[in-house]
C-alpha cells in the first residue's frame, strides 16, 4: 500500500546531518510516510549508515553530484506518496511538525506549504518562506525575528527550499526543478513557476523545523545566486515586463558589481554568469516562450508585494546599512514601473 507522504532528502556528504535529522522524523506522531534519501555521489559512507541504522529508508544512489535541483529530480522519480516533503538534511523536526504540515495540505490541496524554519537557537526565525526584491534578489522572510512573531497560516511570495510540502503531481506538472541551476535560487524559480500555474504558496508557522544553516557568501555561491537570479527573470517574466524593469535591473547590476569589488574571485563570478546566460540564450528564450503560453497569473500579480529596498542589512550592519537601505527604497520606488505597482 502506498504511503500518504513521501519525505525526500538529498544528501551530499551529509552523514552527520542525517544522524541528527532522521531520528526527529521517527519521533513524529504522523507515521504514514516513506523516506527516500538520494546520495548525491557523496563520499562519507551515507549508504553504510542507512543500511545499518535505518534499513527501511529507501536509498537512491546518484552516480553524479547533480546539485540540489538534480538530486531532488532523481528522488522525485521514486516518490509514491500523494504528498512529498522536500527536506534538507541539516534540519530537525519539532514535535508534531509533520502532522501539522500534512493537515495543512489536506485542507489546502492547491498549495505548496513551507514551515517556520528556526535558527539553531530554537527561539529565532531562519525563514518563514522567502521574499524578493522586485529585481530578483531574495532574502529569508522574518530572518532573526523572535519565533513567536509568526503563527498560523500565511500567504508568502516564495518557498524556502530547506523544507516544503506539496502535491507530488503538482511538482511533476512543473517538471521538477530546473537542473541547470545546480544549487541556489531553484526554490525561487519553482515558486514563481508554481504561482504562474495558479498554485498558492503558504507558510504554516505552527509547524516548526530547526535549520542548521548560517548565512554566508563565497565566490561560487555568488556566481550561482547572481546567474540564477537573472536566469529566473529571463525565463519567468514576459519580455514586456523585462523591458519595463530594465532601469531598475541595471541599478541592481551596478549594486552587485559593487559588492563584487571585494576581490577578483567575485568579479570573475559575475563575468562567468554573463557568459553562461549568453551561451544559453536560445534555450532560455525557448523556455520563456513555453512558460508564457501556460501561465495563469500576470507579472503584476507575480511581483505584487515584492520589496523596494535592497536587503543591505543582511550584508552591512549598523547605521550605514539602514541609511543605504532607506535610500535604495526611495530610488527603487521611483524606478518601479506604474504598470507593476
Amino acid at each position: 500500500m502506498k504511503p500518504e507522504l513521501s519525505i525526500l532528502i538529498v544528501s551530499y556528504n551529509s552523514r552527520t546531518d542525517l544522524i541528527r535529522c532522521l531520528p526527529t522524523i521517527r519521533a513524529q506522531t504522523f507515521s504514514d510516510y516513506e523516506i527516500i534519501v538520494v546520495d548525491n555521489h557523496g563520499h562519507d559512507g551515507v549508504a553504510d549508515l542507512l543500511r545499518s541504522e535505518f534499513p527501511d529508508i529507501r536509498l537512491v544512489s546518484n552516480p553524479h553530484n547533480t546539485g540540489y535541483a538534480g538530486g531532488n529530480n532523481v528522488g522525485l522519480t521514486h516518490v509514491q506518496g500523494r504528498w512529498v516533503l522536500l527536506l534538507n538534511p541539516d534540519t530537525e523536526l519539532r514535535p508534531r511538525a509533520l502532522m501539522i504540515l500534512v493537515e495543512t495540505v489536506r485542507a489546502n490541496q492547491n498549495a505548496f506549504v513551507t514551515p517556520k524554519l528556526l535558527n539553531p537557537d530554537g527561539i529565532s526565525v531562519n525563514a518563514c518562506g522567502n521574499q524578493m526584491h522586485y529585481t530578483g534578489i531574495t532574502t529569508c522572510r522574518g530572518l532573526n525575528d523572535p519565533a513567536d512573531t509568526y503563527h498560523g497560516l500565511q500567504t508568502v511570495p516564495l518557498l524556502s527550499g530547506a523544507a516544503f510540502i506539496a502535491p507530488a503531481d503538482a511538482i511533476r506538472q512543473l517538471n521538477g526543478f530546473d537542473e541547470s541551476y545546480f544549487m541556489y535560487f531553484e526554490d525561487t524559480d519553482l515558486s514563481m513557476r508554481a504561482r504562474l500555474l495558479g498554485y498558492r504558496l503558504l507558510c504554516q508557522a505552527d509547524a516548526e523545523i530547526i535549520h542548521h544553516y548560517r548565512l554566508g557568501m563565497n565566490p561560487q555561491k555568488f556566481y550561482h545566486l547572481e546567474r540564477n537570479r537573472l536566469l529566473t527573470f529571463m525565463k519567468v517574466l514576459s519580455k514586456t515586463t523585462l523591458r519595463q524593469l530594465l532601469p531598475a535591473l541595471v541599478l541592481t547590476e551596478l549594486a552587485t558589481w559593487a559588492y563584487a569589488l571585494r576581490g577578483w574571485p567575485y568579479l570573475r563570478a559575475r563575468f562567468r554568469g554573463y557568459r553562461y546566460l549568453w551561451q544559453h540564450r536560445k534555450a532560455i528564450c525557448q523556455t520563456q516562450q513555453a512558460i508564457q503560453q501556460t501561465r495563469r497569473l500576470t507579472d503584476r500579480d507575480l511581483l505584487a508585494g515584492s520589496q523596494v529596498a535592497l536587503p543591505i542589512a543582511q550584508v552591512t550592519s549598523g547605521g550605514i546599512g539602514k541609511i543605504i537601505s532607506d535610500l535604495s527604497a526611495k530610488i527603487y520606488t521611483w524606478l518601479r514601473p506604474y504598470s507593476l505597482r
